[in-house]
C-alpha cells in the first residue's frame, strides 16, 4: 500500500482518488473550499434546481464505467438522452432542430437550404471520419508524445491517418459542406465546447457533433450534480480520506512528497497546469458568464436552446480581443423540459450562459454584469416568444471572478487555448516531475464531464504505473 495524495476534489480528482484507493493504495483527498465537485455543482432556490456548471453531458458509456470501476453502480443517477438535443435559432428568425434521430436533422437542415439536408449527412459522415482518425486515438491513452499518437492513429489505417493530417479549420469544414451560414455556425458552435474560435481551431473538434450524434446528449435526473454526489459517496466508500478546507501544496523532500505536513509517495494534482509547469503566459480560452433565471410559468421551450447572433465572426473577433461581444449567442438551459424534478409545477428554472473573455480587473465585472444581464433578457425577449413581457427574476448569476476563485486562471473555463492545426497536442502534459500526475479540464483530454472523468482514470493508471503496479 502506498500513500497518494489528491490535491483538489474536482470530478477529475474525485475519479483519481477512487480508482487509486480500489488499487489498493492509501489516498487522501485535499479541497480548499468547503465542497467537493469544482466547477460542477448544484444550487437549489425556492424549489428550482440548478446545475451550475456544465449542463451537457455526452459518452455516458464512460460516466457508466467509472462508476461500475469504483464498484458505485448504485450511486449513479439515472440518465435520460434527449431525442432533441438542441434547438438553434437564428437572429433572422430561422431555426434548426437538431434531433439525435439524422433523418429528422436533415429535414430540418433542408428547410434552410436545399443542399442542406444531404450537406448535414455528408458532415456528420466526415466527422465520424475526424472521430475515428483523430478523436479515438486521442481518447485511447494518455496523450504524452505525438509518436505514440501517431502510432495508435495508424491502426485505423494510413488512410485515416492522412485524413487526420489534412484537417484544416473547423469553420472551413463547415463551409466545405453547408451552403447556409446558419448550418455553417452550427458547426463553428463546436470549437465553444473548448472555449476556442472555430475560425482559429482544428476541424478534429468536429468529432464533437460526432460523439453528441452516435452516444448521445444526455441529462442526469435531479441535475448533473448528483454525479458529483455519487462520485463523493463512491470515493469514501473506497477509503479515500476527504480532507475540505485545506489549500494544499505539494513539495519534495528527498524520495517522498509533503502535502500538508504529512509524507506521500505520489501526487495527483486536479488543478489546472499551466502555472505549476511554467506557462502561466500561455494564450487562455474564453470564460463565461452565466446567469439564472426563476419564470413564473412551466415553458413549452426544449432542453437546450442556442440564440445565435447575427454575426459570428465579429462576435469572435471581439472576444478575443478581450473585449465583450456587442451581439451575444446565448446558451440556454431549460432542464425541466426533461425533468420536472428541476422546477415546481407552473415554474421553470433557466441556466442562461454566454461567451465573455478571461478575467479583466474584478471591478470591472460589477459593470460588466450588469451590462451581461441586461442583454441576455433582451435576448431572451426578441428571440424566444413566449417568454416576451414575463418577468424573469435573477436568483444567481457566475461571473470570470467566480470562476477563478474555483481555480480557474483568469477565470478562462478550460486553461490552455487549443488554437491552430495541433493545439489540441499542446495541452499542459498529465506527467509533471516524477511522481506528480495531473487531472482536470487543463490537461488531457480536455473539459466536460466525461473528458475529465477519462483524464482521472488515465492519473490514477499513470500514478500506479509509476509506483509499481502494472502500467
Amino acid at each position: 500500500m502506498k500513500r497518494v495524495a489528491v490535491i483538489g476534489g474536482g470530478i477529475g480528482g474525485l475519479t483519481a482518488a477512487g480508482m487509486l484507493a480500489r488499487k489498493g493504495h492509501q489516498v487522501t483527498l485535499f479541497e480548499a473550499t468547503d465542497a467537493l465537485g469544482g466547477k460542477a455543482g448544484t444550487l437549489r432556490v425556492d424549489g428550482l434546481v440548478f446545475d451550475t456548471g456544465p449542463t451537457v453531458m455526452t459518452m455516458p458509456d464512460t460516466v457508466r464505467a467509472t462508476f461500475a470501476d469504483l464498484g458505485a453502480e448504485d450511486l449513479m443517477p439515472r440518465l435520460e438522452r434527449l431525442p432533441l438535443q438542441t434547438h438553434y435559432r437564428y437572429a433572422d428568425g430561422r431555426e434548426f432542430l437538431c434531433w439525435e434521430d439524422l433523418d429528422r436533422a436533415a429535414e430540418s437542415a433542408a428547410a434552410l437550404h436545399p443542399a442542406d439536408g444531404d450537406g448535414l449527412r455528408s458532415f456528420f459522415a466526415d466527422a465520424q471520419k475526424v472521430y475515428r482518425a483523430a478523436g479515438q486515438p486521442y481518447l485511447d491513452a494518455p496523450y504524452e508524445t505525438m509518436m505514440g499518437f501517431m502510432a495508435r492513429a495508424a491502426r485505423n489505417g494510413l488512410g485515416t491517418l492522412v485524413t487526420g493530417l489534412k484537417l484544416s479549420t473547423l469553420d472551413a469544414l463547415g463551409r466545405k459542406h453547408f451552403e447556409s451560414q446558419h448550418l455553417q455556425q452550427f458547426v463553428n458552435r463546436f470549437a465553444t465546447y473548448a472555449g476556442a474560435s472555430p475560425y482559429e481551431a482544428n476541424a478534429a473538434f468536429a468529432m464533437i457533433a460526432h460523439i453528441e450524434r452516435a452516444f448521445g446528449v444526455h441529462h442526469a435526473i435531479g441535475g448533473l450534480g448528483g454525479i458529483v454526489e455519487g462520485l463523493v459517496a463512491a470515493v469514501k466508500r473506497c477509503g479515500v480520506e476527504v480532507v475540505l478546507g485545506q489549500k494544499a501544496t505539494h513539495e519534495k523532500r528527498g524520495s517522498s512528497f509533503v502535502v500538508a505536513e504529512r509524507e506521500f509517495d505520489a501526487v495527483v494534482v486536479n488543478a489546472d497546469p499551466l502555472a505549476l509547469q511554467h506557462r502561466a503566459g500561455d494564450p487562455l480560452t474564453m470564460s463565461g458568464y452565466v446567469a439564472m433565471f426563476d419564470v413564473p410559468k412551466r415553458l413549452s421551450l426544449p432542453h437546450h436552446t442556442i440564440l445565435f447572433s447575427s454575426d459570428y465572426r465579429k462576435e469572435f473577433a471581439e472576444l478575443s480581443a478581450g473585449r465583450l461581444a456587442d451581439e451575444l449567442t446565448v446558451h440556454v438551459c431549460h432542464p425541466a423540459a426533461t425533468d420536472p424534478t428541476m422546477a415546481p409545477e407552473g415554474r421553470s428554472g433557466l441556466y442562461v450562459m454566454v461567451n465573455v473573455p478571461p478575467i479583466q480587473p474584478a471591478d470591472e465585472w460589477k459593470t460588466n454584469a450588469r451590462v451581461l444581464e441586461a442583454q441576455v433578457r433582451s435576448r431572451l425577449g426578441a428571440m424566444i416568444p413566449e417568454l416576451l413581457g414575463v418577468p424573469l427574476r435573477l436568483v444567481a448569476e457566475r461571473t470570470p471572478v467566480d470562476l477563478e476563485k474555483k481555480g480557474a486562471p483568469r477565470g478562462s473555463i478550460y486553461g490552455y487555448l487549443p488554437h491552430g492545426k495541433f493545439g489540441p497536442f499542446k495541452r499542459p502534459a498529465m506527467r509533471g516531475e516524477p511522481g506528480v500526475f495531473f487531472a482536470g479540464g487543463g490537461t488531457h483530454p480536455g473539459g466536460g464531464v466525461p473528458l475529465v472523468m477519462l483524464s482521472g482514470r488515465f492519473a490514477a493508471g499513470m500514478t500506479d504505473a509509476h509506483l509499481g503496479g502494472r502500467p
